[in-house]
This record gives structure tokens, sequence and C-alpha cells, in this order.
């Protein structure tokens, strides 16, 4: 009985943790700009991204070559967005419907996650700059 107490205890300690981890990366990432470099190049217009767009971006993210620091916050990331996505998910197919303050905070949660990557994108770019013109 302690041990599965013990467990319990210590999954939702790991959730409190995971979730502010990719909150806080998220934030972070929020007072960044993006360059008109990357907006060019990803046909995003406006301040914020869409949600939809978030795999586009990570797989852009996965193509461009970077100093590899920034992986574990992508996955985290990645992982957050897909939890929203289930929690969306289970909402939208709940009886009576979803709660509309609810799926919209998690709407925008999602469009936070991708602006996130958008920024990886944005850095990524940069290290790759920085790199071919010190190797001219």
């Amino acid at each position: 009985m302690i041990a599965a107490l013990i467990l319990v205890v210590s999954l939702a300690a790991f959730v409190q943790f995971f979730v502010f981890y990719t909150r806080s990366l998220i934030a972070a990432s929020g007072k960044l700009q993006l360059s008109e470099n990357v907006r060019e190049i990803t046909g995003l217009s406006g301040q914020g991204v869409e949600a939809l767009e978030f795999d586009r971006l990570l797989q852009l993210v996965e193509l461009c070559p970077g100093s590899g620091d920034d992986q574990m916050g992508i996955r985290a990331v990645r992982a957050y967005f897909a939890t929203l996505g289930v929690l969306l998910s289970l909402l939208t197919k709940m009886p009576g419907g979803a709660m509309t303050s609810t799926t919209d905070w998690l709407n925008r949660e999602r469009g936070s996650c991708a602006y996130f990557v958008a920024t990886a994108l944005d850095q990524r770019m940069a290290y790759s700059r920085a790199l071919l013109s010190s190797g001219s």
C-alpha cells in the first residue's frame, strides 16, 4: 500500500515538474521576436503562430542543424503539445459539448508550443549562418 502511495505521489510530482518546465520554456520563447528570415521561409504572418503549424515547423527544425543544446526542450514541448492535443480531443468528445474557456486555453497553449518551435528554428538558422560565416 505504501509503495502504491509513493508511486502516485512520485508521478504527481513528475507531472507537475514537467508542466512547469515546459511552460517556462514556452514563456521564455514568447519574449523572443521571430526574425523576418524565418517568417519568410515558413510563410508565417502576424505576431502569433497557429497550433496547426506545429508539425510543419517541427519538421523544419529537424532539418536544420543546430548545436544540440535545445533537443531536450524540443522533446518536452513536443510531449506537452501532444498531451494538450489529447486533452482537447477528450473535451470535444464529451457529451454536452466542450467547455469553451478550457478549449480556448488549450488552443492558445498549443499555439504557444508552435511559437516555441518557430523560435527554435530561428535559433538553429542563426547557428547555421554563424557556422557558415566562420567557415569561410
